[in-house]
């Protein structure tokens, strides 16, 4: 063992980490880079920003000696640069997910002398269950956004270039999305799991009140700068055009420029209108404008998205596993294709995504 890696080692059993990961889960354009630039701030948290190991878990499913899993992590979306993490201090020989995954992030959080450890992706949106099964002693942080509003900002995004949520599928990843990160909530709190539910409405208007109740979920005692960006540590945080508002130090409330089709507006509404029938008007947590004049969407029409939505997340799935497979030399030939540009492998950028 070299002495990087051991005095890691020693680092950390010196600290008193938490007996399993915390995940903080939205869909995307939630907002919840917000929730985790303020949750970082405190001493004993130390979350990744998408780190997204669970994306290429495909990996594991090599035999032990090719699974190259901290390799591909970096590759993808440049998981261990951006948090200062050095493959050599992570264990060889891991052959499993949660393995890996406690490896790389409790890392992390020695790093930054942390008790609190885990990863904030909406890329978990539709894994809840499955992440709960991996880490039994697992909490977790959703946080819910005005579908409308969410799906207003995916459109922004798109308007700076953002090549991810300009790819087909985008909306309804989203619309469809948002019920299906419902059904893994409700999946958690049928079984006791710790679930912890904030609204980003409410972060940005009353943001002491929602990181009191974060702070009490956690058990750890709440303080004053948890409020406000200032000092906040984003440079894990991609740097695209649509992270532009968690780089500063102002956290804003009000409504942004609506840039959303209309009839794309009036089918979320839809939605909107469906699920608070079915939940009792318990969620979503929105306000639905003009509701006697919103239809819900009839049946053809949730079949067809959801036909669709399966597919879009099929080819997801196919995507992530060719990755865990195919040889870099190939992907990165790809990537250059694709996007015009070589990628190093240890070159951050704010567009990573697969």
């Amino acid at each position: 063992m070299n002495s990087t890696a051991y005095e890691s080692s020693k680092s950390a059993a010196a600290v008193s980490l938490a007996p399993g990961p915390l995940f903080i889960v939205a869909t995307w354009r939630s907002g919840s880079s917000l929730l985790y630039a303020l949750l970082n701030k405190h001493p004993q948290v130390a979350l990744t920003f998408e780190a997204d190991l669970w994306l290429v878990r495909s990996v594991f499913r090599k035999p032990a000696g090719y699974c190259d899993w901290a390799t591909r992590c970096e590759f993808w979306d440049h998981g261990l640069t951006r948090h200062g993490i050095i493959a050599n201090d992570l264990p060889r020989g891991v052959a499993d997910y949660p393995t890996a995954f406690t490896a790389m992030h409790k890392a992390y959080a020695v790093r930054k002398g942390a008790v609190i450890w885990g990863d904030k992706s909406p890329n978990y949106y539709d894994s809840l269950p499955a992440l709960a099964r991996l880490f039994p002693q697992a909490r977790f942080i959703i946080q819910w956004r005005d579908p409308a509003t969410t799906a207003n900002a995916i459109a922004r995004a798109a308007q700076t270039g953002e090549r991810y949520f300009r790819q087909r599928g985008a909306y309804l990843r989203g619309l469809i999305g948002y019920h299906v990160l419902k059904s893994g909530v409700d999946h958690l709190l049928s079984r006791g799991y710790p679930v912890c539910q904030v609204t980003y409405e409410e972060l940005t208007s009353d943001t002491a009140k929602v990181m009191q109740q974060v702070c009490r979920f956690l058990e750890i005692p709440y303080r004053d700068e948890l409020a406000d960006l200032e000092g906040a540590d984003r440079s894990a945080i991609f740097k695209g055009a649509h992270h532009t508002l968690i780089r500063g130090d102002e956290i804003v409330s009000t409504p942004r420029t609506v840039v959303l089709d209309q009839a794309i507006r009036q089918k979320i509404y839809g939605y909107v209108k469906l699920w608070k029938r079915r939940y009792n008007n318990q969620w979503p947590p929105s306000v639905l404008p003009d509701a006697d004049d919103v239809a819900p969407p009839r049946l053809p029409q949730r079949i067809g998205n959801q036909v669709a939505y399966r597919a879009v997340r099929a080819f997801d799935q196919f995507r992530q596993v060719c990755f865990a497979y195919a040889p870099l030399t190939w992907l990165e030939s790809y990537r250059s294709r694709t996007r015009g540009v070589r990628l190093p492998a240890n070159k951050q950028t704010g567009d990573a995504k697969n």
